[in-house]
């Protein structure tokens, strides 16, 4: 299948990653509207980026956005030791 690029650097925002309503999530993340830092969702690849509040909106890419998953995977939780073995 061919994969169709909708992403684009902003300039105005340096060089991060956005893309506009409607189109094809370039990547897994949180992405911010842009002017409305506050309003952070987690879109996968391949998605169609949603509406903002305000309607279509050019979402940017938070390259700084990291924790732990919002819905844990069901199942056992598993720990890895320092020697690499699982432990659970």
């Amino acid at each position: 299948m061919k994969k169709i690029s909708s992403a684009h650097r902003a300039p105005s925002s340096g060089s991060r990653l956005a893309a506009r309503t409607g189109s094809h999530c370039p990547a897994n993340g949180f992405w911010l509207p842009e002017g409305q830092p506050g309003q952070a969702v987690f879109v996968f690849e391949g998605s169609i980026m949603p509406r903002g509040a305000s309607g279509a909106t050019l979402w940017l890419l938070d390259e700084t956005a990291t924790g732990p998953a919002a819905y844990p995977l069901p199942g056992p939780q598993l720990a890895v030791s320092r020697a690499g073995a699982l432990v659970g």
